[in-house]
């Protein structure tokens, strides 16, 4: 997962909208290429984005209610459920990692399942967006107070890239009166969890930072440490993660050390295409200018079995693999919103 700027500082998705309905008419081609663009944003930021950005293509199309005494046309949501799917499918095109879009888009269109005729089908779709940008600050809040139920009062805690959940949970810890120490990862290419660190610090939370790859000696040495990350995807295959997650589960596994995930129901994802954490992202970001000849591999995901996993902290409560792996098997999605990335 990967963590920008403008999500620490949380936008209003309403606020958002509200300036979005008051904007020019929107080129998707143009919106759709500055969201692929977005290379620093997590999973749930990208979906406040993306729920703005529907907001705008939809304004002004027309699908409001049909005039008293006119011919029976078409479902008044027929025209959007389509605008929907074609805009879901590039969006999620886009970013194929992060399963909060896949799940945003199936909230919107189930709820044009029951429109009327005479229904206002905007106000349906803009009340379900809404509802889902909510719904994760809700999840984030309770996960928060899950995870600060469960660690020690004076924890030592190690994560690897940054989110909002994580980082929720880390601030919900130092105002509930826990004393974590929190060790970040620098989180290459992009270095995220340099940000984060920062974030940290400045509120107050004894904070280090040190390049990727020492943090397994950091690991090795330190008393009774627990390992937590957030998700941009959690799936019967495992949880999608920034790369680098793999390597810190199995690491924990084997010295057995706590390794916990903080995702929200909006995070899990019964139907994932099989190579989506591996879409290969600017080679320049890792080496600028390589020589011919050598070939530069930049992927930000990788993918940790929930058997690494000690357990899913979600707003429910803590989950086991086993137990993830049936609340997976209970989500029922709409089988035509399917991306072929």
């Amino acid at each position: 997962m990967v963590f920008s700027r403008q999500e620490m500082q949380k936008p209003s998705y309403h606020r958002d909208r509200e300036r979005s309905t008051r904007a020019a008419p929107v080129d998707l081609a143009e919106a759709v290429r500055e969201f692929r663009d977005d290379n620093l944003s997590g999973a749930q930021a990208i979906a406040r984005r993306a729920a703005a950005l529907v907001d705008r293509v939809l304004a002004g199309d027309g699908a409001e209610a049909a005039p008293a005494g006119s011919a029976p046309g078409p479902a008044p949501g027929h025209d959007v459920e389509s605008r929907l799917l074609r805009l879901g499918s590039a969006l999620v095109k886009a970013h194929p990692a992060m399963a909060p879009l896949y799940n945003l888009f199936d909230a919107l269109l189930r709820s044009l399942d029951d429109a009327g005729r005479d229904d206002d089908v905007r106000g349906r779709i803009q009340r379900a967006a809404a509802g889902f940008i909510d719904g994760m600050d809700e999840h984030n809040r309770a996960i928060a107070r899950h995870f600060s139920d469960i660690i020690a009062e004076e924890a030592v805690l190690f994560t690897h890239s940054a989110g909002s959940t994580v980082r929720a949970a880390l601030l919900h810890c130092r105002r509930a009166g826990r004393r974590p120490t929190v060790h970040c990862t620098e989180s290459r290419p992009l270095c995220e969890g340099s940000a984060l660190a920062l974030e940290l610090a400045k509120q107050g939370i004894p904070t280090t930072l040190s390049t990727d790859s020492l943090v397994f000696s950091l690991l090795r040495q330190a008393e009774r440490p627990v390992v937590v990350v957030g998700a941009d995807a959690v799936t019967a295959r495992g949880v999608v993660n920034k790369a680098g997650t793999l390597g810190l589960a199995t690491t924990a596994r084997s010295w057995e050390i706590p390794f916990y995930v903080l995702a929200g129901s909006e995070k899990f994802l019964v139907s994932f295409p099989a190579d989506a954490h591996q879409q290969p992202r600017p080679a320049d970001e890792v080496l600028p200018r390589a020589p011919a000849g050598l070939t530069v591999l930049n992927r930000y995901f990788d993918l940790t079995p929930l058997d690494c996993v000690t357990g899913i902290i979600t707003e429910r409560g803590v989950l086991t693999a086993s137990e993830a792996g049936r609340e997976l098997a209970g989500i029922k999605t709409r089988s035509r919103f399917a991306v072929r990335v």
